[in-house]
């Protein structure tokens, strides 16, 4: 029995070109920190460390001291120097980067209805930003941070998306059985994968050949079948 519904951001709350909004990101956030490395190779070091920290989670470590322990050892600068920097720019800049995101108001709909008809609803979205740029990526959607039950963040979590240790931590945080959790997501590989550790699935991105879910369509095809009780 589905007790809770779990939901992507990027290209199912929300809408976006992601290429786009990447390079505006990174134009943003890279001058930041001119004083202590060049924009050009922070760049390129924010994506190497990231990279580390999607695909080689640390035992016992968070995503965030994941990140920092791979960035520090390569550019010799702290995380005291580098995270007032970060926290300063998700609060002034980061913001602005809205103009880039659309609403999808049928997500905004899905998740009003599964709580209207008495579903626990999380966030699924992966855990590579803190968690005050996610709650803003949630207003994005015209949705309040406080309806949710879990937000996972890079502070609080310690794996990313796809791997399976992602989906384990949320529903442990929610308490439930995977089992009892519904994936809502676009992406074939990382949201689908939450069915590895026994999750079901929809999936509402671009039609793949062969990709394996528990059900595939429009978001509204969601808030239907919640409405009809049909999950």
């Amino acid at each position: 029995m589905i007790k809770a519904i779990l939901f992507d951001l990027d290209g199912t709350l929300t809408l976006m070109d992601q290429e786009e909004f990447m390079k505006n990101y990174i134009g943003l956030l890279a001058p930041r920190f001119k004083q202590y490395i060049s924009p050009d190779k922070f760049a390129k070091q924010l994506n190497r460390s990231t990279e580390v920290m999607i695909k080689q989670p640390q035992e016992g470590k968070t995503n965030l001291q994941t990140f920092f322990a791979d960035f520090t050892k390569a550019t010799g600068l702290t995380y005291h120097t580098l995270w007032p920097v970060f926290e300063a720019f998700y609060t002034t800049d980061f913001p602005a980067l809205r103009l880039l995101v659309k609403l999808n108001p049928h997500g905004k709909e899905a998740v009003e209805t599964a709580l209207q008809n008495g579903y626990t609803v999380a966030i699924a979205a992966n855990p590579v930003m803190p968690l005050l740029a996610i709650e803003e990526r949630i207003r994005w959607a015209e949705l309040s941070p406080q309806i949710f039950s879990v937000i996972p963040s890079i502070e609080s979590f310690h794996y990313c998306k796809p791997h399976t240790g992602f989906y384990a931590e949320l529903a442990e945080n929610l308490g439930l059985q995977p089992s009892e959790c519904l994936m809502v997501g676009n992406h074939p590989v990382e949201d689908v994968a939450a069915q590895e550790i026994g999750m079901q699935t929809f999936y509402v991105g671009e039609p793949v050949e062969g990709i394996q879910t528990t059900y595939q369509g429009d978001i509204s095809d969601l808030t239907r079948k919640i409405r009809e009780g049909s999950l």
